[in-house]
């Protein structure tokens, strides 16, 4: 038996990505729409997305652009939710919505040759929803239990806390569930309103990857979703146009969960948008701090202490800002140093500790070597344009991810660090027991004060 056998193989170059261009065209309506040719199966990919989100609710309904996008295939023209779903499962196909912070988006895959009845499906569906009451009601019963749920969720709690700490009144404030008052207070009428007002044709880009010509999908289109009319006009810009401001001190908040064995923390603060230039630099920092398994603060709180199980941060972008937070459960007699030892390693990747050649070179292998998995199928080529569109990055933006990360320096991620990561700042968000925790909550130094997310 030779030594060979447990040597690791050397870490292959990673794949060229080219992205396959994409073809623009608008509808009389001012519909938008982009296809991208993949001619390797027959199958086509499409994404119906609306530049509007959970970040449009309006501001004493938080929820609502989830609850009237759950209502879209409860019943459409003339078919109700079971007749729907059995027609696209006719096609082969189901649709599927989903509701982020910037966008929403309905969007199926289907053999090409049944792209222009699943495509009448899904006009009906965005054109003609029925908005029944009865299925508001059955929504909104659904949405409350899991609400409820949730409530319990130690992990979902920390969330809430967080984000609200962090962008406060802010649209980027609330998830895309609302809260129990708001669901309980909405009306047939809020979701109407909110439909005519937010799902119009001149803010939706209609996103096809696949097998067929662009002259096809854009005739296609036409025969779908040209009669879709502009119906009321906006009655205001995304409220994501204005940046959050971030909380004016650094507090540690406590959620009370008597008797729990572990505790769950969030530790973080506002963040770049995704435009941002440092863009790269930043993945790369990241994927060295707490992006990955082999991390710094995995090693740390993991395998040299043994407080937890797994540890991660991650720089949550989107269009108009972000934030950048350590995620992670320990054991409740580590909370306090948990804590110090997540802000000691934020503060020491900035200058005393930075980030070094052997952790930059990991970490670009992680981000680089497997990247070009992303673009295999139409699928992945449509979610990666509905990417694009979302934060307005150009066409190469994939082609030169992975020289860009290659390039990064060390002096890069140092710059990025100083710039972006701030101990100071960072607020600490802790779900726990309070006969474990507030002892080492009050040693750490800063203000705690007891807060109830709302659910």
């Amino acid at each position: 038996m030779t030594e060979e056998r447990f040597e690791l193989p050397a870490i292959g170059a990673p794949g060229p990505i080219t992205f396959p261009p994409i073809s623009r065209a608008t509808l009389a309506n001012g519909l938008h729409l982009w296809s991208i040719a993949h001619t390797s199966v027959p199958v086509v990919t499409v994404q119906l997305v609306i530049r509007r989100g959970a970040a449009d609710d309006p501001a004493d309904r938080p929820g609502l652009a989830g609850v009237t996008a759950d209502l879209l295939d409860e019943g459409a023209g003339p078919y109700d939710a079971i007749q729907l779903a059995e027609a696209f499962a006719r096609l082969g196909s189901q649709l599927a919505i989903e509701v982020g912070s910037d966008v929403t988006t309905l969007g199926f895959t289907s053999l090409a040759r049944n792209f222009t009845a699943a495509m009448a499906l899904l006009a009906e569906v965005v054109m003609r929803p029925r908005f029944a009451d009865a299925d508001l009601t059955r929504v909104r019963e659904l949405r409350l239990s899991r609400l409820r749920q949730l409530s319990s969720s130690a992990s979902a709690a920390a969330d809430r806390a967080f984000y609200r700490a962090v962008f406060g009144d802010h649209p980027y404030g609330h998830g895309v569930l609302g809260t129990t008052r708001s669901l309980t207070d909405v009306t047939m009428g809020d979701i109407r309103d909110f439909h005519a007002a937010r799902y119009l044709p001149q803010d939706a880009t209609l996103i096809v990857a696949g097998d067929m010509t662009h002259g096809d999908i854009v005739a296609g289109a036409d025969r779908s979703l040209g009669a879709w009319s502009g119906g009321r006009a906006s009655a205001s810009a995304s409220p994501v146009a204005t940046m959050p401001s971030g909380p004016a001190s650094a507090p540690v908040l406590f959620v009370p969960r008597p008797g729990a064995p572990q505790s769950e923390l969030r530790i973080g603060h506002l963040g770049p948008s995704r435009d941002v230039a440092a863009y790269h630099a930043l993945v790369a920092l990241n994927a060295a701090l707490g992006g990955q398994f082999s991390s710094r603060l995995n090693v740390t709180l993991r395998e040299k202490k043994g407080l937890t199980y797994g540890v991660h941060t991650i720089f949550d972008f989107r269009r108009a800002s972000g934030t950048f937070a350590c995620e992670t459960s320990v054991q409740a007699d580590g909370t306090g140093e948990s804590i110090r030892d997540v802000l000691a390693e934020f503060d020491a990747v900035r200058g005393s500790r930075a980030i070094d050649e052997v952790e930059l070179s990991r970490a670009k292998a992680a981000l680089t070597r497997g990247y070009v998995r992303h673009f295999e199928t139409a699928e992945q080529l449509a979610r990666a344009s509905v990417q694009l569109l979302t934060y307005g990055l150009d066409d190469r933006t994939f082609d030169r991810f992975v020289p860009d990360i290659e390039a990064i320096t060390i002096a890069d991620v140092a710059s990025a660090a100083r710039e972006f990561i701030h101990p100071d700042r960072a607020v600490a968000v802790v779900v726990g027991d309070p006969d474990h925790c507030r002892p080492q909550l009050d040693a750490l130094g800063r203000p705690v004060a007891d807060v109830a997310p709302e659910f």
